[in-house]
């Protein structure tokens, strides 16, 4: 490169370019009604030509094995799914609050224990089936059933609602029934849950016609829903789209979606400077300058996703809570960061982003470079040069890590300094890498993951964070309770004693932790030694976490609920299942034929509102 500017202050100014560009671009936009009845107008007639459909082309970073959210808990497969299968309630893309969609409204008993849903009116699935409440229901079993196929990585997404671990007793469901009753939908609680209504925005809470369901509420073939677009053709890597001429709602401009799979960034690239695609998805670091410079829009989402190393905290070795300790402090965390990830990400110190303000400064301290620190702890633990298991995916971009081979290279180099054992085990993403590391295991000791969270919640992280832990904790051959004690993961022969409760929220208003758009200096002042003797050491359970959790998700009152949250995040610091990385930035980069795209933190656009020309 001839310029005399480095390659990281030419990522930085392309990218404030890009973002401003952006801005620009959607705010000159107007939201679709979404709640629009379909009309086809045949007022005029125009000369008998073919008519050439606008299409959009759009390239997926990761394949998907699966276009079943059910059996595929990756966030392309629920891209694709969200254009078929609508659920009850979407989510705003601004503020991620629930609307109307084919649940018109709901209605919420005085004791917060059962939800009334009213069902749109003459709204058909694409193969004909009447969308009622008996499709419903139908698609509640589907989800019961998939909550409980520990076998797929995405039953996860079904745990919080349909899984006992998240119920007062820890066997009882958050939700525990579903019926009809005069073409309306009731769902009864156990208990008052705020994130339940968010929770069924989901993609995995699209309703499928129950005609294209088998007996194990698998599809038959392939999804058929009631969503704009209904799915042509799907050849294991590009699904085809039409616009359905039935849908209820608003018809999409695009007419043909064609959403295809290529793996490697600058193939990507190179795909949309030559026109043969017209929008992708996860711009490499290296690309955003040349695609600025060309004139293409770039878009950067909120961050809203978390980079982490998930701990077996089943695995003999690391069972000891001063091993987990000792590799959090092995970790440079920043130096990866930096290395690794796009001007703007953020190493996390706990598992929320910080949208949600709930930053616990104690946190940090867990979680800090210390290698001196590191070599103490894993002398003191006893650990013998034993083997440590490292799984990483390999031949995928995702958003939450454009390249997971480098970030592996990076971790295992920290942790192997401070003289751990580390074995490699790269396995391939389309070969089920999600589902390899989600099944209990007392021999894999750790897994580089990550996800985007998938609906605006704390919930949406922190369920999903602690589920590895919550099913080693019920698994048939343990006791049911698990807790720190003097640095030591323990199993018990005997549950906890229940009166031993975490801190409860109070009215003393939360500090704000809103966070700079950029990484944090390495020169940053370290936590004093002291500070972490000083820090909370009671014994810590893991039902005492959930506990705490369930209490927190019924609070309503934003800042005591905020506060809430901030304690468990120290609590799941001293119980350290995971350790956080950072919190990941992607962006969309657009052809010249695209007029609008709809981005959401999420990942998951609407398509029925976006605008492209031929």
């Amino acid at each position: 490169m001839s310029s005399g500017l480095n390659r990281r202050k030419l990522f930085r100014y392309g990218s404030l370019f890009a973002a401003a560009t952006a801005f620009s671009a959607c705010s000159a936009q107007e939201h679709q009604d979404t709640t629009t009845p379909h009309t086809n107008d045949t007022s005029t007639s125009p000369t008998p030509t073919k008519h050439q459909p606008v299409t959009l082309r759009f390239a997926n970073a990761a394949p998907t094995s699966s276009l079943d959210v059910a059996t595929s808990g990756t966030l392309e497969t629920a891209r694709i799914s969200a254009q078929v299968l609508e659920p009850l309630l979407r989510a705003n893309v601004d503020t991620g609050l629930p609307e109307a969609s084919l649940a018109t409204k709901w209605d919420v008993s005085s004791d917060r224990l059962s939800y009334t849903f009213t069902l749109r009116n003459n709204v058909t699935f694409h193969d004909g089936t009447p969308f009622n409440a008996d499709a419903v229901l139908k698609n509640y079993q589907r989800w019961v059933h998939a909550a409980a196929d520990t076998t797929a990585y995405s039953h996860t997404d079904y745990l919080q609602l349909f899984s006992g671990v998240t119920a007062p007793d820890q066997r009882t469901p958050l939700v525990t029934d579903c019926k009809a009753v005069d073409e309306k939908i009731i769902f009864t609680l156990s208990r008052p849950s705020t994130s339940f209504i968010k929770a069924l925005t989901q993609p995995a809470f699209g309703i499928a016609s129950p005609a294209s369901l088998n007996d194990e509420y698998h599809f038959k073939k392939l999804p058929v829903g009631t969503g704009a677009y209904t799915l042509k053709e799907w050849d294991g890597s590009t699904a085809t789209l039409e616009a359905s001429p039935t849908y209820w709602g608003t018809a999409p401009v695009i007419e043909r979606l064609i959403i295809s799979t290529i793996s490697d960034s600058d193939k990507r690239y190179y795909a949309l400077r030559n026109g043969d695609i017209d929008a992708y998805d996860l711009v490499a670091i290296d690309n955003y300058v040349p695609l600025a410079r060309s004139g293409n829009l770039i878009q950067p989402r909120d961050p809203y996703a978390i980079c982490y190393i998930s701990i077996n905290t089943d695995h003999p070795v690391l069972n000891k809570a001063l091993m987990r300790q000792a590799i959090a402090h092995a970790l440079d965390r920043h130096e990866v960061v930096r290395n690794n990830f796009p001007q703007g990400t953020n190493v996390a110190n706990d598992f929320l982003p910080a949208l949600f303000m709930m930053k616990n400064d104690d946190t940090r301290a867990y979680y800090n470079y210390d290698k001196n620190r590191a070599k103490e702890q894993l002398e003191a633990s006893g650990y013998n040069g034993e083997e440590l298991t490292f799984y990483y995916p390999t031949g995928v971009s995702l958003a939450t890590m454009e390249s997971p081979e480098a970030i592996y290279a990076s971790l295992a180099a920290n942790l192997v300094s401070i003289g751990l054992n580390i074995k490699p085990m790269p396995v391939p993403w389309n070969e089920g890498y999600l589902d390899v590391i989600s099944q209990h295991s007392t021999e894999r000791a750790l897994a580089l993951t990550g996800f985007v969270g998938s609906y605006r919640d704390p919930n949406a992280f922190i369920s999903r964070v602690l589920a590895p832990t919550s099913e080693i904790v019920h698994s048939a051959e343990h006791s049911e309770a698990t807790y720190i004690e003097n640095g030591e993961l323990e199993i018990l022969e005997e549950p906890a004693p229940e009166n031993h409760k975490l801190d409860a929220p109070t009215d003393e208003q939360p500090k704000d932790d809103t966070e700079a758009p950029t990484t944090e200096k390495d020169d940053a002042p370290a936590p004093d030694s002291t500070s972490l003797a000083e820090l909370p050491r009671e014994k810590i359970t893991y039902p005492q976490i959930l506990s705490a959790m369930r209490a927190a998700d019924q609070i309503n009152d934003v800042d005591k609920r905020r506060i809430a949250y901030q304690a468990i995040n120290l609590h799941i610091a001293l119980l350290m299942p995971a350790i956080p990385i950072a919190y990941p930035i992607s962006s969309v980069a657009l052809g010249p034929r695209v007029d609008y795209y709809p981005l959401s933190a999420t990942g998951i656009a609407n398509f029925a509102s976006a605008k492209a020309h031929s």
